[in-house]
């Protein structure tokens, strides 16, 4: 259903307005509005597209009037990232790129949703207290970064959203105008060397960071995920096991959660060193 919408919003910009006003105007699709708007963007260019961009948004805007900054974040977020794409036609360069636009959120949340911020972080606080009502001093010492943290965590998710919503955008115009471009381009994906280490380091370091500069590290990982599952597709594709590889690999992500992002980024950082795909093609040749 979804796909045929988006295949609708192609035949003329009149079509993608509407697609997009619509699904941005119901909460829980705006999701589907920032990718329709990205398609847009990847199909015709941002300078075609604007007019689309312009009054397709409006609803975003209503909702930020409201009090809810995610559908405008998510759908100008998605968009940027599309016009990244679009212009250096680099997936790599757009997802670091994705991580800077989080760091962005980061520091405007806090201007943008204030009241929501200081009850989430008073809730965390309350929970990590009498979690750790034992060892107080651990508690005093891990105090100071649980706010940064609780918005960092928020500013992580909408980023991982807005970079769904532009690889959904991505793998709709292969589909439409270029078949399997998709598979190829993503199967691919591997990071430099340089940010994943860089990356993986301040993890490594994080608890002697400054408690603002902690709160940017799960932003910072949201590239390393997206190339750990990357690297995922593109072994099972190389080998031609199946989608119930997949199917499997995407329930463990929802059991494991956490626990399985840190093991993507650990892949991530492993293939950016030794190329663990191109050995294996290397190998089976």
């Amino acid at each position: 259903m979804f796909t045929a919408l988006a295949k609708w919003s192609m035949d003329k910009p009149l079509n993608a307005i509407i697609a997009i006003v619509g699904t941005l105007l119901v909460p829980l699709l705006f999701w589907l509005g920032a990718a329709l708007m990205a398609l847009s963007i990847l199909r015709h260019g941002a300078k075609e597209a604007a007019n689309v961009v312009l009054w397709g948004s409006l609803p975003a805007f209503a909702w930020l009037a409201m009090g809810d900054s995610t559908p405008l974040l998510t759908a100008l977020g998605a968009s940027t990232l599309a016009i990244i794409l679009r212009s250096s036609i680099d997936l790599r360069l757009t997802l670091m790129s994705a991580s800077g636009i989080g760091v962005l959120i980061y520091f405007a949340l806090p201007m943008l949703m204030p009241e929501v911020l200081v009850e989430v972080q008073k809730q965390s606080e309350a929970m990590l207290a009498e979690a750790l009502k034992d060892n107080l001093e651990l508690w005093h010492s891990i105090q100071p970064k649980v706010g940064p943290l609780m918005v960092g965590a928020l500013a992580a998710v909408q980023t991982m959203v807005m970079v769904l919503c532009l690889l959904l955008a991505r793998w709709w115009q292969a589909a439409f105008y270029n078949p399997g471009g998709y598979s190829e381009e993503f199967h691919a994906l591997k990071l430099p060397v340089g940010y994943v280490s860089g990356v993986v380091l301040l993890l490594f370091f994080g608890s002697s960071l400054p408690p603002l500069i902690s709160g940017i590290l799960p932003i910072l990982t949201i590239p390393l995920v997206i190339a750990g599952v990357a690297f995922v597709h593109g072994i099972v594709g190389m080998k031609n096991l199946g989608k119930q590889w997949l199917f499997a690999f995407y329930i463990s992500v929802f059991l494991l959660g956490p626990y399985l992002f840190t093991l993507l980024i650990f892949i991530s950082l492993i293939d950016s060193v030794i190329d663990i795909r191109g050995r294996l093609k290397d190998t089976a040749e």
